[in-house]
């Protein structure tokens, strides 16, 4: 009965779990980001072709690059990214129309897995339902999880692999055996492919898994195991560099380039001022361990924080203070010291990267602080009355504060981060210029480019708006008119309404309103 009951209540909170995940998926965020609309184009080609939008089969990595679109000179050539994203999102849109909601909804659900995956964590290395529940419900009260699971991006995808790894590490410390050896190497080695951090942080997990197999077990025989199925997903990358020699450049490149601070890596690279770029490095990552940013404002950009409220809500920080206060107190058991381990060196690649307050670049420090959280609910029949009163009031503040969040998640912070999601608001400017396109039939269109891509965002519309052909017949541009003037009559374009001085020889035909109160972009017909 106890065993039924534990299932039911995990079935009904998961169920509300994803019902709260994917709730209002298609406008809350309520532009289309700039790289979600990258991901939908790609995925969209691989879920109906089989390959990218460059014609390439099944990719291993994946070329942002369009070739109806804007075709941008970038300083570090072909923009690359990892492929987990891309098939997942593919995966949906197999069955489903392309759609804002369609295209977010894999990460939603990769969310929810999250949630189980630490639940189960939790259990095993606990031994505790109580505790295996308190994890899940502190992951999902995670207002940064919360809100990166509801965007069609790539940040949130090295979390299911960690914590995979962790099951896999914890069945491994009770069974040491090649197959649970085995199955740690491969949640890793895939793992690599998640996001570009992965290429740092799952090589350490590697290495502290070898070491709990040679200082704890003393199993040496499992460690040729574990690293061979750790390659094992590594080499599909030898024929693809084969394939694509300039890729590893391009993406180093890619990392280093536009940066306002110099990164270590870059400095170390070019041999110029080190020192600098160290001091960064160190400011970068204790960053990342500011009271202020984890538990009040959570970073100043929009993107991932509503700034009323910190990567994780206060009482969680109570009780990370409390396990914390109890792990200083006695020898640490292995349990926390990977736990402990994991959140140190998660900001690790941001701060080589030199970037601090993006916990998107460190968002595996997710899992591990609430892993740590829930330590303090170790024994809590042992405690005071005061350190129990403590512990109850912690609990009780998560879930009241993380109520004020979603309500603020769908009012107000959904028109906060509008302008910062998507400055120029194309999604309204979308739906009338496809209207406008689909009633007059213009012979010609064109695209303001440099409209933080703009090109993808009009492949995404005019594709889910069922008119795919409409992108053949439209034409990037800079943004003056003098260089579209040769457009026969009827055409019709996009523009910036800020950088609109003059448009003799065509006429206004509207300027959408955005979420925020403003028109970033008029739509012009030739006359």
């Amino acid at each position: 009965m106890s065993r039924w009951l534990w299932a039911t209540a995990g079935g009904v909170a998961i169920v509300a779990i994803t019902v709260l995940q994917t709730y209002r998926l298609g406008d809350s965020p309520a532009y289309l980001n700039l790289d979600e609309a990258h991901f939908a184009n790609h995925a969209y080609s691989l879920a109906t072709s089989g390959r990218d939008l460059n014609g390439n089969r099944l990719p291993l990595f994946v070329s942002l690059e369009d070739p109806l679109g804007d075709q941008p000179t970038l300083a570090w050539g072909t923009t690359w990214y990892h492929p987990v994203g891309f098939y997942a999102i593919a995966s949906v849109l197999t069955l489903a129309p392309l759609s804002e909601w369609s295209i977010r909804l894999p990460i939603a659900l990769i969310g929810v897995l999250n949630l189980v995956l630490i639940y189960l964590v939790a259990r095993k290395w606990s031994g505790s339902r109580t505790t295996a529940l308190a994890a899940a419900g502190l992951l999902a009260m995670t207002p940064a999880h919360f809100i990166l699971s509801r965007m069609a991006l790539d940040y949130l995808l090295p979390v299911p692999f960690t914590l995979g790894w962790l099951l896999a590490l914890g069945h491994l410390r009770a069974l040491p055996t090649s197959r649970a050896s085995v199955a740690a190497g491969l949640v890793l080695g895939v793992g690599c492919f998640s996001y570009v951090s992965s290429w740092l942080v799952m090589p350490v997990y590697l290495a502290v898994t070898a070491a709990v197999l040679w200082k704890e077990l003393r199993r040496f025989d499992l460690i040729a195991p574990l690293a061979i199925a750790f390659c094992v997903p590594l080499l599909a990358w030898v024929p693809w560099i084969v394939l694509h020699p300039e890729m590893p450049g391009n993406l180093l490149a890619q990392y280093q380039a536009g940066e306002t601070r110099r990164s270590l890596l870059s400095a170390v690279a070019t041999g110029i001022d080190i020192p600098g770029a160290l001091k960064t490095t160190v400011a970068a990552y204790w960053s990342y361990f500011d009271p202020s940013f984890l538990f009040v404002a959570g970073g100043s950009s929009r993107l991932v924080s509503t700034g009323a409220i910190g990567v994780w809500p206060m009482g969680v920080g109570a009780l990370l203070a409390m396990a914390l206060i109890r792990a200083i107190n006695r020898p640490l058991g292995v349990a926390e010291r990977v736990l402990l381990a994991g959140l140190l060196l998660a900001p690790i690649p941001a701060a080589l990267k030199g970037e601090p307050f993006a916990i998107q670049r460190a968002i595996t420090m997710l899992p591990f602080g609430v892993l740590l959280a829930v330590l303090a609910l170790d024994g809590v029949s042992r405690r005071t009355r005061l350190q129990q009163a403590l512990l109850v009031i912690a609990l009780v503040a998560v879930p009241v504060q993380f109520t004020g969040f979603i309500d603020d998640y769908f009012s107000g912070y959904r028109v906060r981060a509008a302008a910062v999601i998507d400055p120029t608001a194309f999604r309204d400017a979308a739906r009338v210029l496809s209207d406008l396109t689909e009633r007059r039939q213009p012979p010609a269109l064109a695209v303001m480019a440099p409209l933080y891509d703009a090109s993808a965002k009009w492949r995404f519309y005019a594709t889910s708006s069922g008119h795919p052909e409409w992108l053949a017949r439209t034409r990037y541009f800079s943004g003056r008119l003098d260089e579209i003037a040769a457009l026969p009559t009827g055409a019709l374009a996009v523009v910036e309404s800020a950088t609109l001085t003059s448009h003799a020889g065509w006429q206004v035909v509207a300027s959408p309103m955005s979420l925020f109160g403003q028109s970033p972009l008029t739509i012009l017909e030739k006359q």
